[in-house]
């Protein structure tokens, strides 16, 4: 009874779970959201002359791609993470 309850809760977990804005390098694509849950992603302005998408891409361009994990308002940019090589790094984009 237990096994057959498991493979239940697994399957629909794994149903569950397509990364549906994960692109073929294994990033985010950039036309999603990377603004921390909770954020206001609609500002009036960009900051710096950038939006969260293009500090995403620049940040990548700047340190041979990456997974971008989350970008924040900081200053007049933005911090931008990134995994790359199993390490997180942490790039201010202006």
């Amino acid at each position: 009874m237990r096994a057959a309850l498991l493979m239940i809760v697994l399957a629909a977990g794994l149903l569950g779970s397509a990364p549906a804005s994960a692109d073929r390098r294994g990033g985010l694509r950039l036309d999603t959201p990377f603004l921390a849950p909770g954020r206001d992603n609609r500002e009036s302005e960009p900051r710096g002359g950038l939006t969260p998408n293009e500090a995403a891409r620049q940040a990548q361009n700047q340190n041979g791609g990456g997974r971008v994990l989350s970008v924040e308002p900081s200053g007049n940019g933005y911090r931008v993470k990134l995994l790359r090589d199993g390490e997180v790094r942490v790039v201010y984009v202006q």
